[in-house]
């Protein structure tokens, strides 16, 4: 442990735990060039601010005035072992098993105030991260309301477009016709097998009709009476979203 804590030295910067991804690199013994395998590590899922951030530090043996910087990266120990853990070399393994250590050596040493301190801070750090998704949810929840809020009645294929503003649902016209089949709103019929409203969902106010007028076929030459027009109302827009997000969940 005490060699490689040499080695690979632990730098502490406000009580967060780093590593210098060089002097991981060189007791790896990585036979690739230092830049080009830090890159390809970094395509494993890190983030940069996050995980790593880039450090220059002075070339081994010289002044850091007048001498050259060496580019490098400090990363967090869970970086670390992972980094590790995907040489799958008895030197990877060797690393990986010592950022282990450190991390329970350091979790030792915390006093309870300490402890207490860095749980608070990852409470507040939750806390503030469902602020930011609240933010970008209050404006869309906020639009909902007023829409399902409006008087009138909406086109099937107006009410399908107004659906689709929930960020869970994706639905067209014809989608929707079918869906208000499968939960009995509903039904077809006639010659033409137009679409037809139940009249439960009529009554309860989620449906309304309007009349057509009468047209003559061209072909027999006889007077029709069209199916009416199925139309939505604000409150059937509520109840078919709140059954289509039923969908989504199941």
């Amino acid at each position: 442990m005490t060699n490689l804590h040499e080695i690979i030295p632990i730098i502490n910067n406000d009580g967060q735990q780093a590593v210098s991804l060089r002097n991981l690199y060189d007791f790896l013994e990585v036979k690739r060039d230092f830049t080009t395998w830090a890159k390809k590590m970094f395509e494993y899922g890190f983030v940069e601010g996050a995980d790593y951030a880039e450090i220059s530090l002075p070339q081994k043996g010289e002044q850091t005035r007048g001498g050259q910087n060496r580019r490098d990266w400090a990363c967090t120990l869970d970086m670390g072992k992972e980094i590790s853990m995907i040489q799958r070399t008895p030197k990877g393994k060797q690393a990986r098993q010592y950022f282990i250590a450190v991390e329970k050596q350091a979790s030792i040493e915390l006093s309870d105030d300490e402890l207490i301190a860095k749980a608070l801070i990852k409470a507040n750090e939750t806390l503030e991260a469902s602020k930011r998704e609240l933010e970008t949810i209050r404006p869309k929840a906020q639009a909902w309301e007023t829409l399902v809020s409006a008087t009138g009645d909406y086109s099937v294929d107006e009410a399908a477009k107004i659906l689709s503003r929930d960020w869970n649902i994706t639905i067209g016209r014809n989608r929707l016709f079918d869906f208000m089949h499968q939960i009995k709103w509903t039904y077809r019929a006639g010659r033409r097998k137009s679409w037809h409203a139940y009249q439960e969902q009529v009554d309860n106010g989620r449906l309304r009709l309007r009349m057509n007028p009468v047209f003559q076929n061209r072909i027999t030459g006889e007077l029709e009476t069209p199916a009416p027009t199925i139309r939505v109302t604000a409150k059937g827009v509520e109840a078919l979203r709140e059954k289509l997000q039923e969908k989504v969940k199941a």
